[in-house]
């Protein structure tokens, strides 16, 4: 058995849980108003939002928003903009994998 652990709280987080083999987990917390440039995935992505709302914008498609107790996937080479459009810190679990 293994632990990892991660940091609480609502300031500005981007930190590795861990990484084995083509399996890795970022943990983060995005204060309000920062957004990602958009760019093509590096992996197959799955985000877990933890809390607070995530807005996504992936391929062609329109900015869309997404709340606490929804998983994303985003496959790999898909351009995507990932961002917190909202007024509170949204924390979550990136899964990356086939990287």
């Amino acid at each position: 058995m293994e632990i990892f652990n991660y940091a609480l709280g609502d300031g500005e987080v981007f930190e590795n849980v861990f990484k084995e083999d083509d399996l890795l987990m970022n943990h983060v917390v995005i204060p309000p108003g920062k957004f990602f440039e958009k760019h093509p995935t590096d992996a197959n992505v799955h985000i877990v939002i933890l809390r607070g709302i995530l807005t996504v914008a992936a391929g062609e498609g329109q900015r869309e928003s997404y709340g606490k107790g929804c998983v994303i996937h985003i496959p790999k080479g898909t351009l995507s903009e990932l961002g917190n459009g909202s007024e509170e810190s949204i924390e979550l679990m990136v899964i990356k994998s086939d990287l």
